[in-house]
């Protein structure tokens, strides 16, 4: 369900990402311009399943306009979203470093994320954020079923105006 929800909500956009994330991935999301981030400026993804290799837009060159499966690459976070910035809605979608530059930098317009009914032990998780900032415009409430235990809401949060940035 929450996998689902991310396709309908990203289908289309550019989708940012670090490189752990890309590599866990392990292929473009198809049906957007994924946008990776990786400190060594000669980082390539692995080819294809078939051995052909991924072509690659570095940053700075010119963008394909649309939701062409594409894969991108910039050394920083600042740079990418210049970089993005003609795009109406851009995704960041992990890893956890780059949700955390992105708050500390007070980049973030909106926040949507999938709230679970559940405390699960595992090694990665949406950093601390300062709740104060965002106001919740949306939920969708998914309660616990018969084949999943546990209930979870999907959440948009929205930057609130008023709050001064924390820099």
């Amino acid at each position: 369900e929450d996998l689902a929800f991310f396709k309908q909500t990203t289908l289309g956009c550019p989708v940012l990402m670090g490189r752990k994330t890309y590599e866990s991935i392990n292929r473009p999301l198809p049906g957007r311009l994924n946008v990776v981030l990786s400190g060594n400026a000669e980082w390539t993804p692995a080819p294809a399943k078939d051995g052909t290799p991924r072509n690659v837009i570095a940053y700075p060159a010119a963008l394909p306009e649309g939701s062409a499966t594409q894969i991108a690459t910039a050394t920083n976070l600042p740079n990418a979203l210049k970089w993005l910035a003609g795009f109406e809605q851009v995704f960041l979608i992990g890893g956890s470093n780059l949700y955390q530059q992105a708050l500390n930098q007070n980049l973030v317009d909106e926040l949507i994320l999938t709230e679970i009914h559940h405390d699960f032990d595992g090694d990665a998780s949406f950093p601390d954020w300062d709740r104060s900032r965002f106001g919740e415009t949306d939920r969708i409430v998914n309660p616990a079923t018969s084949e999943r235990a546990w209930g979870f809401d999907f959440v948009k949060y929205a930057k609130v105006d008023n709050h001064p940035a924390k820099n």
